[in-house]
């Protein structure tokens, strides 16, 4: 697949957004993708190239990569990171609770949350949550 998309240096402007490379790393997932749903071959086919068509064609987005391909100027930040702890007979399990942002600002935008033992993981499902939102 030849992505038709040059990643352009982003300007960092403070707060907790993460731009680690992130659009290389898209870039890079991309060209490993291997589409697993209909939606996903007709993006990779080039049928669908906008994120209007994915939606008008009635068919769910459960790729991450299907975003990535079609909104690839998409940014994340992460809104808040919490520590919830329950109490069980062997003491205190914890697990963190992350809440993520992501858009283009242009109109896309997606919200989610997401739970996981260690922040890192959390916060990489939040972000993917967020995408298919």
């Amino acid at each position: 697949m030849i992505l038709a998309y040059a990643p352009q240096e982003a300007e960092e402007t403070g707060g907790r957004r993460r731009r680690r490379n992130a659009q290389s790393d898209a870039i890079n997932n991309l060209r490993n993708w291997t589409p697993r749903t209909r939606l996903g071959n007709m993006v990779y086919a080039g049928i669908i190239t906008n994120y209007e068509d994915a939606l008008a064609s009635g068919l769910p987005i459960r790729e991450v990569e299907i975003v990535d391909a079609l909104l690839p100027e998409l940014e994340d930040e992460i809104i808040n990171v919490n520590m919830v702890q329950r109490m069980t007979d062997s003491g205190r399990r914890v697990r963190f609770n992350v809440m993520a942002c992501v858009g283009n600002r242009n109109g896309y935008v997606g919200l989610a949350m997401a739970k996981a033992k260690e922040v890192s993981n959390a916060i990489q499902k939040a972000i993917v949550a967020a995408k298919l939102n």
